[in-house]
């Protein structure tokens, strides 16, 4: 019987029953949601274990991102800084850091070991994972290469987060595993003739933003590109320039500027419509960094004081994840588009589109902030028309832009027109992974999740064995997901969503309320939450929700039956209010 076939029967059985058996918790006790706490499994980045607990769970903000961005003033550097830094680590090479399916180690023999040795010699698939930080991205990609598909992973560090690593947190033992300088062409050859000739390489999954550049430049320069790589590309980590390919190639999107200075900022505000001291003003204007993730340091500006605020911000600050001391020497100026906002998780492979997953935002103002986001929604696609028409949409935006491989994030917003036409137009792309714990809600759900979709485009299923002689372990083929079986539009199982938990207050937590915590979790539609570990503290600090970087947890919730899906939702948002106590 195939998996999809599986997932269904068992969530026409019981909706709990199908989330913890498609997960591997049937047999796991729940503990209560103030218990919970996240493991990171690679020694040599124990720095990231605080972030990986206080952050843990469903955030749609990867641990990498949160540990590195308030460094990123402190560690940019010149590139004749990065060339000293590269100096000082030259007595250390870099070399690939290959994890591979059977370890020696655990051999129990010498005729054990010399079995592990040949197998290692024989043909053997490949992925280089950068930044594998995360349990439930990198790390679980890494794992599952592993177990499904008996796959070598090559772990590697972008040159950011070597930096960071090095400057910030004082650690050496991760310079072996850095990119080779990529303007050494030496260097480079060195590095690739470590990778053994038995090994195909076939594609790279980068779970960092800050790393984006690197993966690309290093695929180009292992020569990945056009096999299995989409080569370089700024526009797609530079949102004015996103925006104007995606347009240039005949698709709707929102007017913009990138302007160099507050007077120019200023001048094309006024010809969006924004006014200078207008009371109840009906036009506003969205401001923000042309490189940066989540909704840092997007203001929504509703007169020209705010947006010379948001202007100065922005301005001359650090470019996120930037390879050198960039400043933002520009800032771009976008109209507010109006209606509902989807994000789109896609996977490619060599053109072929698949949607792993749809979402559709619930985002607030609340907190004085213009956008919180409180949940995304698990939608289907598959005869619906909006729906179908952001996934066309979107299809389009990537072929604009150029991708070809690999798993992408892509967000749009849609208005519906007086004349009930579809209007869609493109938020951001970002060539990376929904920086949230997806993958159990979308197991559920939808029957199957990006990540795995992203292991299968890679790394065959088996069906070009005849091609390849890698051997895929007979054991789990059954696991694998087949390519040419998964649908190009997702549909739904169930309602499920990610909810976000928005505080209300600011202070010093003197109480936490887990009667309200029980109660929550105790909702027929919640499968599993977290409260992070720093709020379950009386004493500790807790601010207003502003972004996604102040959420205090998050939840699971699914449900088969509509009415209740939606009156545990807002039962949850109700007492979000109630979590704690403050003084």
């Amino acid at each position: 019987m195939k998996l999809l076939e599986i997932v269904t029967q068992i969530i026409l059985l019981s909706l709990p029953h199908a989330y913890k058996a498609v997960n591997g918790l049937i047999d796991r006790p729940r503990r209560p949601a103030f218990a919970r706490s996240s493991v990171l499994t690679h020694n040599s980045l124990t720095f990231l274990t605080a972030a990986l607990q206080s952050r843990g769970g469903a955030h749609d903000e990867s641990t990498t991102n949160i540990a590195i961005d308030d460094a990123n003033d402190s560690i940019a550097v010149h590139s004749d800084e990065m060339q000293q830094l590269r100096q000082q680590w030259s007595s250390v090479p870099a070399i690939p850091s290959i994890s591979w399916p059977f370890d020696i180690e655990l051999a129990h023999d010498e005729t054990h070991k010399e079995h592990i040795q040949q197998q290692k010699q024989k043909p053997i698939k490949a992925i280089i994972i950068m930044d594998g930080f995360s349990p439930y991205h990198g790390q679980y990609l890494d794992q599952a290469a592993h177990h499904l598909y008996g796959a070598a992973v090559i772990h590697i560090l972008s040159d950011f987060m070597t930096r960071f690593m090095y400057q910030v947190e004082k650690e050496t033992d991760h310079l072996s595993s850095r990119m080779p300088d990529l303007d050494n062409a030496q260097e480079v050859e060195a590095w690739k003739n470590l990778i053994p000739s038995n090994m195909e390489v076939c594609g790279i999954y980068c779970e960092s933003d800050s790393g984006l550049d690197d993966a690309e430049k290093l695929g180009v320069a292992l020569g990945l590109y056009p096999r299995c790589h989409d080569g370089v590309n700024e526009a797609r980590r530079n949102k004015y320039l996103t925006n104007q390919m995606v347009q240039d190639a005949g698709l709707d999107t929102v007017k913009q500027k990138s302007c160099k200075s507050l007077k120019e900022a200023e001048e094309f505000a006024t010809t969006l419509g924004l006014e200078d001291g207008a009371e109840n003003a009906s036009t506003m204007v969205v401001v923000k960094p042309l490189r940066g993730v989540a909704s840092d340091d997007v203001h929504l500006c509703s007169d020209m004081a705010s947006l010379r605020a948001a202007f100065n911000k922005i301005y001359q600050s650090a470019v996120f994840g930037s390879a050198t001391s960039s400043k933002h020497e520009n800032v771009l100026v976008q109209e507010f588009a109006t209606g509902t906002e989807y994000a789109i998780d896609v996977v490619c492979k060599d053109g072929e589109r698949k949607v792993a997953a749809l979402w559709k935002y619930d985002k607030r103002a609340v907190n004085d902030a213009p956008f919180v986001y409180f949940s995304t929604q698990l939608v289907a696609a598959v005869g619906e028309d909006v729906e179908q028409a952001v996934c066309e949409y979107v299809f389009n935006a990537l072929d604009a832009l150029g991708i070809r491989w690999g798993l992408h994030h892509v967000e749009v917003i849609v208005e519906k027109t007086s004349t009930d036409t579809i209007r869609v137009r493109l938020v951001e792309v970002n060539c990376r992974q929904h920086n949230t714990d997806f993958r159990p809600l979308t197991n559920a759900v939808v029957g199957y999740n990006a990540l795995d979709m992203t292991l299968t485009a890679y790394l065959g299923d088996g069906s070009d064995s005849q091609q390849n002689k890698h051997q895929y372990p007979l054991e789990t083929e059954h696991l694998r997901l087949k390519w040419n079986t998964l649908p190009t539009l997702p549909s739904t199982l169930a309602y499920g969503a990610i909810v976000h938990f928005v505080s209300f207050v600011e202070g010093t937590i003197s109480r936490i309320r887990f009667d309200i915590l029980n109660e929550m979790e105790e909702l027929d539609s919640v499968m599993d939450m977290e409260v992070y570990p720093q709020f379950l503290e009386v004493g500790n600090e807790i601010e207003k929700t502003k972004d996604i970087r102040t959420d205090t947890g998050w939840a699971h919730i699914m449900n088969d039956d509509k009415i209740k899906f939606q009156a545990d939702y807002q039962r949850l948002v109700e007492l979000m209010a109630e979590m704690f106590e403050v003084e």
